[in-house]
């Protein structure tokens, strides 16, 4: 992407950057989703997950993605991020950011994108299906029923 813009104010430029959805960010998404329906509560990046530092220092990205969100106690996944953990929608790859900004498909800016946009599936990415919910629920009853 070669998309560059002014801002009107102070003259500083800005550009236009593309993230793609890859492996390792949705494995750190899986290990969020993970903590999240077995504790039901935010996580820490670093206390309550296993995450590579590449996986640590991308992991922010999700948020273009609109997969994860971060609150004052963590991180916890978005419903469309539970969602796509389990297959049930697919995701844009890659996005577009200008600044703070996540860019819409109609956006000059896209212009000068040479690359394919795709909408994917967690199974595209990884190849198979992880755990979904209800999988863990019965686990967790099943474990109950063992004490």
């Amino acid at each position: 992407m070669k998309y560059k813009q002014s801002c009107e104010c102070c003259g500083h430029n800005m550009t236009a950057y593309t993230h793609n959805l890859n492996k390792p960010l949705v494995n750190a998404l899986i290990q969020l989703t993970n903590f999240y329906w077995k504790m039901h509560k935010p996580a820490n990046l670093q206390k309550n997950l296993n995450l590579s530092k590449n996986q640590y220092n991308n992991f922010q990205k999700l948020q273009y993605f609109r997969l994860v969100k971060r609150i004052e106690k963590g991180w916890l996944p978005t419903e469309d991020g539970l969602d796509f953990v389990d297959n049930k929608i697919m995701i844009q790859s890659p996005v577009a950011t200008l600044g703070k900004n996540i860019l819409p498909l109609y956006h000059d800016a896209w212009k000068t994108h040479s690359g394919k946009v795709r909408r994917l599936y967690i199974s595209d990415i990884i190849g198979y299906q992880y755990k979904t919910r209800p999988e863990y629920q019965e686990e967790k009853s099943n474990q109950a029923s063992l004490i």
